[in-house]
């Protein structure tokens, strides 16, 4: 399998990525950015890692490609992905790469490039083109070397999501916060310390062999310490995030996890009261409560694709204020700076409705929860364009049929979506029906259709 993945670069260290590749990435995206930038001044970019134990390595190597080639850096050093696009559209910089493998396990290890403004590279968005670079082995020469500086944002960039979301009188409430030894500690310290409600953090301590448990929220056996951290406290909420804080989960106050559609819900009726009107944006694995509760608070809803690439793009095509996404990633039009994601705004958000209603965060969710889903389930197959044409024709005569991200089906009483794994032979289901029978009977029927 390629490195080079739909969103990003990735693969296990030191067979897939180790200091060569890094390098040869490194030269690669510089040669990308000379041929996709007019700017006539020298090109400058952040490169930030998170704390895996190969990452100081590879950064090493992607500074020093890029810098051969002409480029001048400045070192962020240790970022959660979203302080990373942060500072890279705040310094209004040519581009940037983060060395991370997101929510993945410590062996592996990768890359995020983007360009300006942090608008992301995909496989459909100059990913591609890097790769072709790479493949080439093409790099430039520079006669100069580019230049080397640190910079260390924390501070404006608490200040910016703080002026987003400005915090509210929060002593009576307790936030339980994992960040599964992961950067997020750095990022998430700064802000609570700021905030007037009493944080219990879980797992801070910097650790890329992430010795507590893996670091992806979206595995239960992940979050169980959180889950019973916050009933044994009487927390008011627990909030995980993954290796990178590009991704974060909340966790109710009885210790239930709320899926991130029902999240993305509430906090775009947050927003809306705030914004009237804007168009919101939720992916296509999410529950219809997503799409009425955008409409019922004055919003224009659209539904998205998959992926943080697709769904940038289409955020600045409408020129969404938010978008929410199944796994986690909560983004944001933050300003004047881009869309990214920002989920300490929506930690923000979620506080201030906790402290100003003085409602459990069970009960506020509640509302949204008028659906019976399946959650996404994954199929191994052979054939999966063959799979998708015959779950088509088999529902041939549904309301809607949609081709946005593999195939959507939609009746009056039930929806599912099927789509194509970028990486492996797997099929993706996510189905939802209006009772729990419905859905049992709907997915049973899809199951044979796949198997």
């Amino acid at each position: 399998m390629s490195i080079f993945k739909a969103y990003d670069i990735r693969g296990t260290v030191p067979q897939e990525i180790n200091e060569a590749i890094a390098y040869r990435v490194g030269k690669a995206y510089a040669a990308f950015l000379f041929k996709h930038t007019d700017s006539k001044k020298p090109l400058t970019i952040a490169v930030g890692m998170d704390n895996r134990v190969s990452s100081p390595a590879l950064q090493t190597e992607v500074i020093r490609a890029v810098r051969e080639s002409g480029v001048n850096v400045i070192d962020i050093g240790l970022a959660s992905t979203p302080f990373y696009y942060f500072t890279v559209s705040r310094l209004e910089l040519d581009g940037g790469i983060m060395v991370t493998a997101s929510h993945n396990p410590p062996e592996f290890n990768g890359f995020k490039p983007v360009i300006a403004k942090a608008a992301p590279l995909g496989s459909e968005s100059g990913l591609k083109d890097i790769e072709a670079l790479y493949e080439k082995n093409e790099c430039i020469q520079a006669s100069t070397m580019g230049t080397l500086e640190s910079r260390d944002l924390l501070s404006e960039y608490t200040d910016a999501n703080l002026s987003f979301a400005p915090a509210k009188n929060m002593a009576g409430l307790t936030a339980v916060v994992d960040v599964g030894n992961g950067v997020s500690s750095l990022m998430c310290a700064a802000l609570f310390d700021r905030l007037s409600c009493k944080l219990l953090p879980l797992f801070f301590e910097l650790d890329g062999r992430f010795p507590n448990h893996m670091p992806n929220p979206l595995i239960e056996e992940n979050i169980k310490t959180l889950k019973s951290t916050v009933q044994e406290k009487n927390a008011s909420l627990g909030i995980a995030f993954d290796a990178d804080g590009d991704r974060s989960i909340f966790i109710d106050e009885e210790g239930n996890i709320i899926p991130a559609d029902l999240m993305t819900a509430l906090v775009a009726q947050e927003l809306l009261a705030l914004y009237p009107h804007e168009h919101i944006l939720y992916d296509l694995r999410s529950s219809w409560a997503v799409k009425e509760a955008i409409s019922a608070a004055g919003g224009i809803p659209f539904v998205c694709r998959v992926g943080h690439a697709f769904i940038k793009k289409q955020m600045q095509e409408e020129h969404a204020l938010f978008a929410g996404e199944v796994s986690g990633h909560f983004y944001l039009r933050f300003g004047d700076l881009g869309y990214f994601e920002a989920p300490l705004v929506v930690t923000l958000l979620v506080l201030n409705l906790l402290a100003r209603t003085g409602k459990p965060l069970s009960e506020l969710i509640q509302p949204f929860r008028t659906y019976f889903s399946t959650g996404e389930i994954n199929f191994e197959v052979a054939d999966k364009l063959t799979i998708l044409k015959n779950i088509e024709t088999r529902y041939a005569d549904a309301r809607t049929i949609s081709h946005l991200d593999g195939v959507s089906i939609e009746y009056d009483n039930w929806w599912c979506n099927v789509r194509p794994s970028n990486t492996e032979n797997l099929l993706r289901l996510n189905l939802e029906a209006k009772t729990a029978t419905l859905r049992d009977e709907k997915l049973a029927e899809i199951k044979s259709i796949i198997l």
